[in-house]
């Protein structure tokens, strides 16, 4: 019997030692937001072009935030159990959404950014170098 718990423990693991994020964690996930400029941008990929004055990030049904454009904003209380929706708007036209699961990452913080040419990324924070929340 201790057998098998020890080697469903050693499953959860990755290569680096951290272990996925399941149901019976205590730690609510949670995304970073990462700033973007207030410019519009110069460089876009067909169909990415957006209003960075007017663009918004929902999550599942919590209230819109406007995307920042100075410093990085932790949105918290994400339950890690279950898919998450994100929606961006911008000139209160949806522009992109995406489904996600905290236990498809490697971690129960997540890091996302968005641009009208690579469009949105959403990765765990040790594999976002350009993530500021820590």
């Amino acid at each position: 019997m201790l057998l098998i718990v020890l080697s469903v423990a050693a499953a959860q693991d990755d290569a680096s030692g951290r272990s996925k994020p399941s149901d019976g964690d205590q730690e609510p996930g949670v995304i970073c937001v990462s700033p973007n400029p207030p410019d519009r941008p110069t460089r876009i990929s067909p169909g990415g072009e957006y209003n960075p004055a007017t663009l918004t990030l929902r999550i599942d049904k919590r209230e819109p935030i406007r995307w920042p454009h100075q410093q990085s904003v932790k949105i918290d209380n994400l339950s890690l159990s279950g898919r998450h929706l994100i929606v961006l708007t911008s000139d209160g036209k949806r522009i992109h959404s995406l489904w996600f699961r905290f236990s498809d990452y490697k971690d129960t913080k997540l890091c996302i950014s968005f641009d009208g040419y690579q469009g949105v990324q959403l990765e765990d924070r040790h594999s976002a170098l350009w993530c500021r929340c820590r």
